[in-house]
């Protein structure tokens, strides 16, 4: 009996544990047919469900080779979203450099779309991770 009760318990660990995913979650992307964002991370599942990311626009600064990156973020509800986004910097090893910007507050309106672009401080930057979380 106390090993049926055993494996009972689990299996419905292993269950719980493969059917829910931790925070932050890939961002969804706006296109259907595109698979999930692999810079872009949403910090709460709800918000997830109303944010959707389009292709991202990364290029380099000529003369200081800073790193600069546009992503659309669209809102997909009928209330207007109130957002905080913050990008961190990386290198190749996609480890921090320590060139992170300030969270910055965003408020996208009913079916809209906005461009959030920040550029990195220093040269170094070679690859980058946004964060998208509720505002409040």
């Amino acid at each position: 009996m106390k090993t049926l009760l055993l494996l009972s318990s689990l299996m419905a660990l292993s269950l719980l544990t493969a059917c829910g995913s931790a925070a932050p979650y890939a961002a969804l992307p706006i296109n259907d047919d595109r698979e999930s964002m692999t810079n872009v991370f949403v910090t709460n599942a709800q918000l997830r469900r109303w944010v959707r990311v389009g292709r991202p626009a990364v290029r380099r600064v000529e003369g200081s080779n800073q790193l600069k990156v546009t992503v659309p973020i669209r809102n997909i509800t009928r209330k207007p979203l109130q957002v905080r986004v913050q990008v961190n910097f990386l290198n190749l090893e996609r480890q921090p450099i320590g060139d992170d910007t300030n969270e910055q507050a965003q408020v996208i309106s009913p079916g809209m779309t906005i461009n959030h672009t920040v550029t990195s401080t220093s040269s170094e930057a070679r690859d980058w991770k946004m964060s998208i979380g509720p505002n409040g």
